[in-house]
């Protein structure tokens, strides 16, 4: 029987209480993580209904970008994907959490609507956070580029650039990945959340990076094996996938994220759930035992 820990955990025992916690809520999450799946989807969905059997080139694109209500169209579905697939991913954080509390379910629905416009607006704001510092980051390797460039050449410039830029988004992506939990778990605001997750990670985030390793390593090497055993059956089929991309290729490759997300999902969210918990204990200092007064 699954139970909560009250001390912090290493890396690895981390992740393994996770896989369990995933695997008692499985049942009650692939179906949502099915349908989280599906809400992300809806925009490859409509690129492919645009693009048909045309290959996706650049010219195809900026066609594309040209038609009448594009652009409005696809950043309709963009905020549709947020608010719904917020309102799932709430959903899911909250039926983990009764699944290692072992509590049943009590108006969830209603529960989840309450949380939702922190939800969206912790999301626009994290996406923001995101984009200023990948914006700064590239001035910054741009800077480190230019100065290098003489003694490394173009190449090693360009690269200190691409680095600059990936580990600003690492390092922010992993700061704010735990403010969804910190909204449905401890009810905080959307820039609450956002600090609260930052906070918890601060002291910890080669920590909590090493366990987010594993589990993307864990993850490649499940599909790995997956794509292996089906090389040989349906090897023209893989062949096809590996061309250039058309509407058609890109909606087979949809359902197969699709299938991707309704399996590992469940185990991912719940690697995360115990994580969250591992940090708060970590960020929430020992109380000192109180001496009982004498009389």
């Amino acid at each position: 029987m699954f139970q909560l820990d009250s001390a912090p955990l290493r890396p690895t025992s981390v992740w393994l209480r996770g896989l369990e916690l995933g695997w008692l809520a499985f049942g009650r999450l692939f179906g949502l993580a099915a349908l989280f799946g599906l809400i992300g989807l809806l925009p490859t969905f409509y690129i492919a209904g645009r693009l048909g059997d045309t290959t996706l080139t650049r010219d195809s694109l900026l066609q594309l970008l040209r038609a009448p209500h594009f652009v409005m169209n696809f950043l309709l579905l963009e905020l549709l994907v947020l608010v719904c697939g917020s309102f799932v991913n709430a959903l899911i954080i909250r039926r983990v959490e009764r699944t290692a509390s072992r509590a049943a379910a009590a108006r969830d629905l209603r529960f989840v609507t309450g949380k939702l416009p922190a939800l969206i607006l912790a999301g626009i704001l994290a996406t923001l956070t995101l984009l200023i510092g990948m914006l700064i980051a590239a001035v910054v390797g741009g800077i480190l580029g230019a100065l290098a460039t003489s003694a490394l050449g173009r190449a090693a410039a360009v690269g200190i650039a691409q680095i600059c830029v990936l580990a600003a988004m690492l390092f922010i992506m992993v700061n704010l990945m735990f403010f969804p939990f910190a909204i449905v778990l401890d009810s905080k605001g959307p820039v609450a959340a956002l600090n609260h997750s930052s906070a918890l990670v601060w002291r910890n985030w080669w920590r909590t990076f090493l366990v987010l390793l594993i589990t993307v390593a864990a993850v490649a090497v499940c599909a790995a094996v997956v794509m292996l055993l089906l090389s040989l059956p349906l090897a023209s089929w893989w062949h096809t996938l590996a061309d250039a991309d058309t509407g058609r290729s890109l909606l087979i490759k949809g359902v197969l994220r699709l299938v991707a997300t309704a399996v590992f999902m469940p185990f991912i969210i719940a690697i995360l759930y115990v994580l969250y918990r591992d940090l708060r204990l970590r960020h929430t200092p020992p109380v000192a035992p109180t001496a009982s007064l004498q009389a």
